[in-house]
């Protein structure tokens, strides 16, 4: 079981990332790069503290009212500069709205 984070963007791509590969920063830095945007991603709907390991399940809700459920162990661990996988396929004019762990 390990402790991680999971970012799941606009258009329903997600990756898994080791919450060791964000490194502690103090005040007045830029901070760190955590998702890769792109025109295909879309920009970031929601980041989670989740548990690797663990069996942990997640709800993904789009705007139109679309709604999955998933294990965590489901989505792809990728490192923090890496784009995300395609975890719901998301309508034209539709966007994922919440994320429920």
């Amino acid at each position: 079981m390990a402790e991680a984070v999971l970012i799941i963007s606009k258009n329903g791509y997600g990756k898994v990332v080791d919450a060791d590969e964000f490194p502690v920063k103090s005040r007045g830095t830029k901070g760190v790069t955590g998702y890769k945007v792109t025109d295909d991603s879309g920009p970031v709907a929601a980041i989670e503290h989740v548990q690797s390991g663990k069996g942990q399940r997640i709800l993904v809700i789009t705007a139109k009212g679309t709604a999955l459920m998933t294990a965590v162990d489901d989505i792809s661990t990728r490192s923090r500069q890496a784009g995300g996988v395609r975890v719901i396929n998301v309508e034209e004019g539709d966007e994922v709205v919440a994320v429920l762990v």
